[in-house]
């Protein structure tokens, strides 16, 4: 049986691929417990990354933006403005992946794929405005078009 270390794990390693492949260079925090989990060379700015596993259900992708408390490990508590600057979201279920501003989440990351039965749009996240195409453009952006090609795509 799978458990949450390894469901983590590979979600943490499909997102590693993926900066990679965007060219981006990628570093792991060593130990455990950190607020993030990848951190992103953007070339001018180290970007802070929390790689979340999401659900589809109802028409949703969802995840918990939230993680344990470091001094009583049973509760949860919400990430802290500065501890992330991107939630990377991945939904095995579809194969898809996304990126959520750290600002873009309040508790929860629930990213709309199909309409609402009673087609309410207001307040609505749409996934298609998270798409890892829009997010790769947006550290693009942040690193204002200096990227440095990581050694794996020279």
């Amino acid at each position: 049986m799978r458990t949450t270390f390894d469901i983590g794990n590979e979600a943490e390693g499909i997102m590693l691929g993926h900066y990679v492949k965007a060219g981006f260079r990628v570093c792991i925090p060593f130990g455990t417990g950190g607020p993030y989990d990848l951190a992103v060379d953007t070339g001018t700015r180290i970007v802070k990354i929390q790689v979340k596993t999401a659900t589809f259900g109802k028409g949703c992708i969802q995840c918990r933006t939230r993680r344990r408390n470091a001094s009583y490990d049973r509760t949860m508590r919400r990430y802290e403005k500065g501890e992330v600057d991107y939630f990377a979201i991945y939904c095995p279920q579809l194969n898809e992946i996304y990126g959520m501003p750290f600002e873009a989440t309040k508790g929860s990351a629930s990213l709309r794929i199909e309409p609402t039965m009673n087609k309410q749009e207001k307040f609505i996240r749409w996934a298609k405005d998270y798409s890892w195409e829009r997010h790769i453009a947006e550290l693009k952006r942040v690193a204002g078009e200096r990227l440095e090609l990581s050694a794996s795509r020279l």
